[in-house]
């Protein structure tokens, strides 16, 4: 689709850390804004202030002078726990709401305002609703649960603008747009959600062409399986895939890395307000992380998921607990 918007040849970028990203974005600025100049003068000066070390996974595609086409990207399983655990704290909430209430109810106490229940009532309220995810599990929504950007793509719009680019989505066979919604505000941009019907056997096709023997190895999986196993998983899966799209600009590219709207920066404030979800949700996303973890690691089996919904829980024990999955010792002052 990127060659088909632009008509250029088209060079390929491996991203590892946002700073590949932000130092290919800002190498030669291609806009006469000043406002543009002003954020790539200010990020060569002090490349360190803009999260420069985060990871990601990802490419980033290019023409020969150097502008940026389009940008493919895949949630890491830190953010794709983050955000499971967001979409379980909106839930949880109204079941934590309902138990206070029925709480003060019993002490023939009237509700206080919404958002403003004693730190008391909410803990035995918490404490009440662990005990009963004890007791009976857990059932979460499963359409409120969706994660629905796991794989990303943003094109920079060089005056093709929507039109052009859905001109060429409806082009694209297997492929349809869901949602469009038009941001305008600190982020600019047009934000579509978009259905790729999959193409199973062309995806089995290329998976046994490829070097996947290695990756298997990695993971402690029998080579020779790999093929059969992964042709079961896909046509076991679900028939159409969810792309995150954007349309933006350069200027509005160079906005979300290193200006006004900065990526990091939002998941940052994000991550500050965690302690508002409770230990629960916290524990969701804890868990998400560690299962997602397992499949990444060379681990094929464990006795048991280390970290109970029911219980709490510090960030440290989720570190500890995948270090384990790699064989990574603990280093302390005592001997074993």
């Amino acid at each position: 689709m990127t060659r088909r918007l632009n008509n250029a040849k088209i060079r390929t970028l491996a991203l590892y850390c946002k700073k590949g990203l932000k130092d290919f974005i800002t190498a030669t600025c291609h806009s006469p804004s000043p406002r543009a100049a002003e954020l790539v003068a200010d990020y060569r000066r002090l490349p360190e202030y803009y999260y420069v070390g985060s990871p990601m996974a990802g490419y980033l595609f290019h023409d020969p002078a150097g502008r940026v086409l389009s940008i493919c990207r895949f949630k890491r399983t830190r953010r794709i726990a983050e955000k499971a655990s967001r979409y379980a704290a909106l839930h949880m909430r109204k079941r934590l709401r309902q138990q206070s209430e029925r709480l003060l109810h019993e002490a023939a106490e009237a509700p206080p305002p919404r958002d403003t229940l004693p730190a008391e009532i909410q803990r035995k309220a918490e404490e009440a609703l662990m005990a009963t995810i004890r007791d009976g599990g857990l059932r979460l929504p499963r359409l409120e649960m969706k994660i629905r950007d796991v794989v990303g793509a943003k094109i920079i719009d060089w005056g093709f603008g929507p039109d052009g680019l859905e001109a060429a989505l409806a082009k694209m066979p297997g492929v349809r747009i869901l949602e469009k919604e038009i941001h305008q505000g600190v982020y600019n941009a047009v934000h579509y959600n978009i259905g790729l019907q999959i193409q199973a056997d062309a995806i089995i096709r290329a998976f046994a062409a490829s070097a996947h023997r290695q990756t298997c190895r990695r993971r402690g999986l029998p080579s020779g399986d790999g093929t059969s196993d992964f042709e079961a998983f896909i046509h076991n899966g679900a028939s159409e895939l969810g792309l995150d799209l954007i349309l933006t600009t350069y200027e509005e590219l160079l906005e979300s890395e290193i200006g006004r709207s900065m990526h990091e920066a939002r998941i940052f404030r994000q991550r500050q307000e965690e302690s508002l979800f409770g230990n629960i949700p916290a524990n969701i996303g804890y868990i998400i992380e560690y299962l997602l973890a397992v499949g990444l690691s060379p681990v094929t089996e464990i006795d048991e998921i280390p970290i109970k919904l029911w219980g709490r829980y510090l960030p440290d024990t989720l570190s500890y607990c995948i270090r384990k999955l790699y064989g990574i010792p603990e280093y302390t002052l005592i001997d074993d």
